[in-house]
């Protein structure tokens, strides 16, 4: 500020000298063209121009000294006030602050800065982390993030980051004297070198409010106990005293939690809780009330009772978390129940889920499911059904027997599916016999062409849009059904119409069985339907050895009733001499892991049954003495695909979901794009380790917790 009146008073002064100058040379040249075009003597017209120089100087000299002596006298005025507001700021302000050089040196602090950090000694020259624990490079970043739209950024001493809910804008935060500061640095105009004011803006009671109101922050969620009904066919006692100690434990662990719990029927309850008591339950991943539930055994069999929760941290009142929590315990549900499903704002979270899922499926829900269909089949225009790419024998079958159905009520129907894929040729080569299934079977591109807005979608053997046969049908549907056996792993952009999703089923054929049971008489479905949905059961359960219930096996009478021959089924997986190849080099390269896992690698050959290879390689890996889990890992182009199969004691799911997989608990698949095969393998490895860390610590939470719960 003082440079900058210096240079003012200076271009003040030095303004007169100019003008004379410039008016002298103007007065010259002009007595110059004068003598030159008129008969005047040059002696008068100089004398004339001298006097006129002199009156004119004089006048600039004038104006010039008067506009001198008001600018100095404000100048003084200022400068004194400055002087005054400067001391004041110094000592009186609140506001702490440092002055700073461009290398973090300080060269002055006020009063409050010294009072703020407790250092009354000289910090002069002292470097400026001294006081808040950051240099001046990071504060100048932070203090830059702080224009984008990002985190809070907390420092305390060290360069510890503390990202902050809900904050828009990235904040320099400082612990000085446990206190916390918000930190602005502004630049200081100087000619000899930059400087820095550092300011401190005392933000403890506000972080204090803000924590205290995220804690505060109201979760809803909803717990169903979810097997009862299973318990009600094998459990030939009363279980009410069982049902009564899981409510006593769930009212303990409510109370420990501060939270309101209430019974809104029959082993369904609602539960209201914080922020801060969810952080606890997160932080131990719900093991707590999990394993106290499931530590209640009913019966000879000991079976135990498990839960299904959804909770809900969303939405703006209490309200939309509620409706949110009826969406996350559906889901839990949807993912074979037995576990906690966490809706924030960034997506769902999981936990649980260790416990293999039962057949919770009835006859009763069959029949409510098949009717509802039904009747959105019959008010649609037409129906367009569809499975994931690379169709395998389920995804085909589910297909034929959703439009078999469709037939059978009178509405137009197409099967969008991938003509030149392999397994289609297998199973429908003497389906096409039939005249209907002449022009069935279309591409994405003209199944595209048949939507309309009253065109009904139904989707099979998927619930992930981006792996469907054509994703852009999907896209561009406005009625929606989807019927699929595979954990759902995340939430629709769009509700369907109807979604019948149970991981408990083998397969999507087995659900479609049994649709097909209820809606259509006896004698209706062709016996090359049936064939066709057979083999979807056979090829999912692995010739019915695998993920079989009841239900299961009451689809497959229904198809046998219906003229489906499992040894004709049996035909449609021959495989050709070069796959047999493939699953020997699997064996050939098979190690055992853990003393239980099987896990094997190859590069593929880029055929597409490089990954039906692997699939049949894990499965037969299964059979192995003492192998509880196999891993069968191809390399296709750039993509490793990893198929998993374990004999129920180890969830494979849950093991490949961490890395972008999914499926079921004992079935599951995972794509890993842009990865080499031995990365892979070591990135597979490690998630199986660290699943059996987290289970090794949940059977020693459940040991040590047991006694206290109860």
């Amino acid at each position: 500020m003082a440079q900058k009146k210096f240079d003012s008073s200076r271009k003040i002064e030095e303004m007169p000298a100019r003008l004379y100058i410039i008016l002298a040379i103007l007065a010259f040249a002009a007595h110059i063209i004068i003598c030159t075009l008129t008969p005047a003597k040059p002696s008068t017209v100089g004398l004339a121009f001298i006097i006129g120089y002199l009156v004119v100087s004089a006048v600039i000299f004038f104006i010039t000294k008067r506009k001198f002596n008001i600018f100095k006298s404000e100048s003084d005025a200022s400068d004194e006030h400055n002087n005054g507001v400067v001391y004041a700021f110094k000592n009186y302000a609140n506001v702490p602050y440092a002055l700073v050089t461009d290398s973090g040196k300080i060269i002055t602090v006020n009063n409050a800065m010294r009072q703020a950090a407790g250092k009354w000694d000289t910090v002069f020259n002292s470097d400026i982390s001294s006081i808040c624990g950051m240099p001046l490079d990071e504060i100048l970043f932070l203090t830059e993030e702080e224009k984008n739209n990002s985190e809070d950024t907390e420092h305390d001493g060290e360069y510890d980051i503390q990202q902050e809910e809900k904050k828009e804008k990235k904040q320099c935060i400082v612990t000085v004297n446990e206190k916390k500061f918000h930190v602005a640095c502004h630049a200081i105009d100087s000619s000899k070198k930059p400087y820095y004011l550092v300011i401190f803006d005392d933000v403890t009671e506000l972080l204090a409010l803000t924590e205290l109101h995220n804690n505060e922050h109201t979760a809803v969620g909803y717990i169903v106990l979810d097997n009862l009904d299973e318990l009600a066919q094998y459990v030939k006692v009363s279980y009410e005293n069982e049902v009564l100690q899981v409510e006593k434990k769930l009212r303990q662990w409510a109370s420990e939690m501060n939270a309101v719990l209430r019974s809104y029927d029959r082993s369904k309850y609602m539960v209201i809780l914080n922020r801060e008591k969810l952080d606890i339950c997160i932080a131990d991943k719900f093991d707590n009330i999990l394993n106290a539930i499931s530590d209640v055994r009913v019966g000879e069999e000991s079976m135990p009772i498990t839960a299904s929760v959804g909770i809900a941290v969303t939405g703006d009142t209490l309200a939309e978390r509620e409706q949110d929590a009826l969406l996350a315990l559906d889901m839990a549900f949807q993912r074979g129940g037995a576990q906690v499903v966490l809706k924030t704002e960034e997506g769902n979270e999981y936990f649980g889920g260790r416990t293999k899922s039962q057949q919770k499926r009835t006859g009763k829900q069959s029949r409510i499911i098949a009717n509802h269909l039904c009747t959105l089949i019959c008010n649609s225009s037409n129906v367009i059904v569809m499975g994931h790419s690379n169709p395998d024998f389920d995804s085909i079958g589910a297909c034929v027997g959703i439009a078999s159905l469709c037939m059978y009520l009178g509405v137009d129907v197409k099967i969008v599916m991938d003509l030149k894929s392999e397994n289609f040729k297998i199973c429908t080569s003497k389906l096409k016999n039939f005249a209907v299934y002449k022009n069935m079977f279309v591409d994405g591109v003209d199944g595209l062409e048949e939507c309309t807005f009253s065109t009904l979608l139904i989707i099979v053997d998927a619930n992930n849009f981006s792996i469907l046969e054509s994703p852009e049908i999907a896209a561009n549907s406005f009625k929606t059904v989807v019927i699929d056996h595979h954990i759902k792993k995340q939430e629709f952009e769009e509700a369907p119409l109807l979604q019948y999703i149970d991981p408990s089923a083998s397969s999507a054929c087995e659900l479609v069985s049994e649709i097909l049971e209820f809606s259509i008489p006896t004698g209706k479905l062709r016996k090359e339907e049936a064939n066709i949905l057979m083999s979807g059961i056979m090829v999912d359960t692995n010739n019915f050895t695998r993920t079989v219930g009841t239900r299961t096996f009451a689809a497959a009478l229904y198809l046998r009733s219906a003229g489906a021959s499992t040894e004709y089924a049996r035909t449609f997986f021959e495989e050709a001499f070069e796959d047999y190849r493939a699953e020997a080099l699997f064996g050939s390269e098979a190690k055992i892991f853990r003393d239980q896992i099987a896990i094997t690698a190859i590069e593929g050959t880029g055929s597409p049954a490089d990954r039906v290879a692997a699939a049949k390689a894990a499965n037969k890996l299964l059979t192995v003495k003492n192998v509880n889990a196999a891993f069968a890992l191809i390399r296709v182009g750039t993509t490793v695909f990893i198929s998993a199969r374990s004999n129920g004691s180890i969830n494979v799911q849950l093991i490949l979901e961490r890395i972008g997989g999914g499926g079921h608990f004992d079935v599951a698949g995972a794509a890993l794009a842009e990865t080499e095969l031995k990365d892979a393998e070591k990135l597979l490895t490690e998630t199986i380790d660290n699943y059996f860390a987290e289970t090794a610590k949940v059977q020693k939470t459940t040991n040590n917790q047991g006694e206290s719960i109860s």
